[in-house]
């Protein structure tokens, strides 16, 4: 069986330097610096928007890595989708992005589908943060769920790790490159844990190997006592 395989990299906060170490906000600088180390590594990249984001900045200066929503990777497809919002950290599809989404499933129908946006659809079990996912999460869910090639969601946005289900689809949520967000936690709080990343093995008949890895040695450490940022 031939295997895929895929890095999941989210929610850089890149600034706009090597000397950054946190930025909310996008800068045409942070996404000419993304577009040059992801070159200079040579690296292939498909990539989609955070709330952080300004898509038309990201499409202007990632000159390189032009945006696809749809991928094809050997046997399989890969779906992304704007789940992000003007103004807001709150995530939504709006009826335009869903009409797309039909589109473009019947594109890849035949091949194995991972679908990937910014916003989890569910509750995580951070209070705070779990009032920032996607808000009209059902709709997209009936669409997916009507098409047997999607295999998985993954998201972004939780600066955590989430393995789980959203009603018969299997979810995945992915440590930041950045920090990371305390688990189950009331009120906005940063974990110790070093950046990560996901990766995925996807097999030619549809299977899928995924798991979690941290950054070892990294000598940098959040401020954990932070009440926002």
């Amino acid at each position: 069986m031939a295997v895929s395989k895929l890095i999941q990299i989210t929610d850089l906060h890149l600034g706009e330097g090597p000397q950054s170490v946190l930025a909310g906000t996008s800068s045409a600088e942070s996404y000419i610096m993304l577009n040059q180390l992801l070159k200079d590594y040579d690296k292939q990249a498909v990539w989609l928007p955070g709330n952080h984001d300004n898509a038309e900045l990201m499409e202007q200066h990632l000159t390189d890595y032009p945006s696809y929503p749809v991928s094809e990777l050997g046997n399989w497809g890969i779906l992304t989708l704007d789940s992000s919002q003007p103004g807001t950290p709150v995530g939504h599809i709006s009826d335009e992005e869903l009409r797309r989404v039909d589109d473009r499933l019947n594109q890849l129908a035949g091949k194995s589908i991972l679908v990937t946006m910014h916003h989890c659809p569910i509750a995580l079990g951070c209070q705070w943060l779990d009032k920032q996912r996607v808000n009209n999460p059902n709709s997209l869910y009936d669409l997916l769920a009507s098409h047997n090639d999607v295999k998985l969601v993954v998201t972004g946005h939780v600066h955590q790790q989430y393995d789980g289900l959203w009603g018969d689809l299997p979810l995945y949520t992915t440590p930041s490159s950045c920090i990371q967000f305390k688990q189950h936690s009331k009120d906005f709080a940063i974990s110790d844990q070093p950046p990560g990343y996901r990766w995925f093995d996807l097999g030619s008949n549809g299977t899928v190997r995924t798991g979690v890895e941290f950054i070892r040695n990294f000598d940098q450490h959040p401020d954990t006592d932070n009440a926002g940022y």
